[in-house]
């Protein structure tokens, strides 16, 4: 029951800033935490990186897509890993793949493996250069954090992504979008 309480904030903490499930999944099918797929509205706000998204790459995160959204994580969560390293061979950032197996962690009910996973792709992202990534992960990341009851480690976060939106290489959308969740009454390290 505590999940089901969850879904609405994470709605309206990620909802604004990234990818959860894509629309083909069905009306019919479910996430974990009991909430129909299609009734998520979220917008895309953490995009496939240059080249990630190859025919292969996107039948792969596909399939997991519909793993995810039969609840078939475990299954899933091997997809999503099988086309992060398909698109680390190919000397591209995994971002948007790693963003799908982050959302199928979570709707199996573990955030704090999610909040790994955005940590990963954090760290990943600041080897490539991708400071909208990098600042976009972190948020999450330090959401999910607190949700698990490690609100020192969000709070910590919480300041990496301050600093990241400092950056004039910062693009004005993504500073906008991430300014506004910080000054909205924060509930993120609360725990």
């Amino acid at each position: 029951m505590k999940s089901q309480r969850m879904l609405p904030k994470v709605i309206a903490v990620l909802g604004g800033i990234a990818v959860v499930l894509p629309a083909a999944l069905s009306a019919r099918q479910s996430g974990g935490v009991g909430m129909p797929v299609a009734d998520i509205a979220v917008r895309n706000g953490l995009p496939a990186s240059d080249s990630e998204l190859t025919p292969r790459v996107q039948a792969i995160v596909d399939h997991g897509d519909a793993l995810t959204g039969a609840r078939h994580y475990a299954a899933a969560e091997r997809e999503y890993h099988r086309a992060a390293a398909i698109v680390r061979g190919q000397g591209h950032l995994p971002s948007y793949t790693l963003w799908h197996l982050a959302c199928a962690l979570y709707y199996e009910g573990n955030p704090e493996g999610a909040a790994v996973v955005l940590d990963q792709l954090t760290s990943e992202s600041q080897r490539y250069g991708d400071i909208a990534v990098q600042a976009v992960a972190l948020f999450n990341s330090a959401w999910l954090s607190g949700q698990s009851g490690n609100g020192r480690v969000a709070a910590a976060k919480l300041d990496g992504v301050r600093k990241l939106l400092r950056s004039p290489y910062m693009p004005r959308s993504i500073r906008d979008q991430l300014s506004a969740r910080l000054a909205e009454p924060s509930r993120v390290a609360e725990r």
